[in-house]
């Protein structure tokens, strides 16, 4: 997993950059290499990290006009203190200007805590999605019996557009949880919002429905799909996302191959498609 990457690799740049204020001279080459380093790593997390953890982990590398952080060592690692004075010691005014331990280790080690966080967010993802998809992968017989189990003059449900689907699927999600929220809110931008199909706020899990036809097939069912996820990332308990794609009349051409191109434990939230005919 890149993450498990990252925070292994987190403390290897650590010990690096400790030396720059523990040696007299350090090698200006270790100094650049060193800089390079981190900001390769950083710029390798930022995608990995959700909208609600974002700012933190942004935060603790940009800092402001009077805190200074990970960017204001990075940038003068060996700046002296204005105050220092070598001739008259005060334990109360360092030698540099931005201390490793303060202004370096403590952020980094905060931006290390986000990424572990998100291990623990996709571990525990991983049993809830893999629970749905074994009890909505029978949706299809599920539906069956009804149909055709209905009484001469009650007839059983059609699936005809996706606003039957989600009624269907939101009774399904009622045998298995107590809290299904319908049309759940995402915060927007702008004061513009946008709404999930439902909200499963005990396991984090945003369920979607998708019903093909001659204008929604693969390639089209796939870009949509992305596009919610970038929206539904914003909603500040989703830490998973399952896709329910019905395809009754079997336009995709290839359903096993949008399965697994666009199902992905790793991903901040996890992602699963699954695909019923």
């Amino acid at each position: 997993m890149e993450i498990e990457k990252l925070i292994d690799e987190s403390y290897d740049i650590q010990e690096l950059i400790a030396k720059w204020q523990q040696s007299i001279n350090p090698d200006p080459t270790a100094i650049r290499s060193g800089q390079s380093h981190y900001q390769e790593w950083y710029a390798r997390a930022l995608p990995l990290i959700p909208e609600p953890q974002l700012a933190k982990f942004k935060d603790m590398y940009e800092g402001g006009g009077f805190i200074k952080r990970i960017k204001s060592f990075l940038a003068s690692p060996r700046a002296l203190n204005d105050f220092y004075d070598p001739a008259e010691p005060n334990p109360l005014i360092g030698k540099w200007r931005y201390p490793f331990e303060t202004n370096f280790v403590e952020n980094f080690q905060n931006q290390r805590e986000v990424l572990q966080s998100l291990i623990y967010a996709v571990t525990d993802v991983a049993p809830a999605l893999d629970e749905l998809a074994e009890i909505l992968g029978r949706f299809s017989d599920f539906l069956q019996v009804l149909q055709t189990s209905s009484r001469q003059n009650i007839p059983g449900p059609k699936v005809e557009n996706e606003a039957d689907l989600q009624v269907l699927v939101h009774s399904c999600l009622r045998l298995i949880y107590e809290d299904v929220r319908p049309e759940d809110y995402v915060p927007g931008h702008g004061g513009a919002r946008s709404r999930v199909d439902f909200m499963l706020p005990q396991t984090g899990i945003v369920v979607e429905t998708k019903m093909t036809r001659e204008t929604l097939k693969d390639k089209k069912v796939g870009d949509e799909l992305i596009v919610d996820w970038e929206r539904y990332s914003n909603h500040p308990a989703c830490r998973g996302i399952f896709a329910l794609v019905y395809d009754p009349e079997r336009w995709l051409q290839n359903p096993a191959g949008l399965q697994a191109d666009l199902s992905n434990a790793q991903r901040i939230p996890a992602t699963r498609v699954l695909v019923i005919r």
